[in-house]
């Protein structure tokens, strides 16, 4: 793995893992040959896994049937721990000032029309949203009204739904699933416009 960082006079970010890139503009970011404009792409990927000696990164974006995951390790050697970190940082900071919000609205424009959005993508575990709240995506699944869910954190690599009972007793949040699931990190933005903290 190589970190190129910040690239002088410019807002570029460059960094290499094996043969593949990842260039990150203002308002492009490229993995090898393909170009995402971040105005289009419809699902985003952020997770990070942390560990004592070695971290793995992983961003990903999608357009229609186009997808690409980049994923970068870095070992606690010389700079490169706190330099793909920092770089990571940067790349989601990117997305959750382009892309991000857009893609929330339109979640919460199709919820609000009656349809099902649904965070996630298997191998992980999914969870589907719609006015009257929020449930695994499995048959038989519960639902979680909203006016159950008092918070929703991004932990240890989850997006995890409290409700309000399990917060009081400090319990662990039942409702949850893996950031590594397409557009499962919306899933924060979208659950506070319903529990009125928008």
């Amino acid at each position: 793995m190589t970190y190129e960082g910040v690239q002088p006079g410019t807002d570029e970010i460059r960094v290499r893992s094996g043969r593949r890139e990842l260039v990150a503009t203002g308002t492009t970011l490229t993995i090898g040959d393909a170009v995402y404009d971040l105005n289009r792409i419809d699902r985003v990927i952020y997770k990070a896994a942390i560990r004592i000696n070695q971290a793995s990164y992983t961003i990903g974006v999608a357009a229609g049937d186009e997808k690409n995951v980049f994923m970068v390790d870095a070992y606690r050697r010389g700079t490169e721990f706190t330099d793909v970190r920092d770089a990571w940082n940067r790349l989601v900071s990117l997305l959750e000032a382009t892309a991000c919000p857009r893609l929330a609205r339109a979640a919460l424009a199709s919820i609000s029309r009656g349809e099902t959005v649904t965070f996630g993508a298997p191998p992980a575990n999914r969870i589907d949203a719609d006015t009257a709240g929020v449930r695994p995506r499995r048959p038989f699944a519960r639902i979680t009204p909203w006016s159950a869910v008092a918070d929703v954190r991004l932990l240890e690599g989850q997006v995890q739904l409290f409700t309000a009972a399990e917060l009081a007793a400090g319990k662990a949040a039942k409702l949850r699933i893996d950031m590594s699931g397409w557009n499962a990190v919306l899933l924060p933005r979208v659950a506070a416009a319903f529990i009125g903290r928008a």
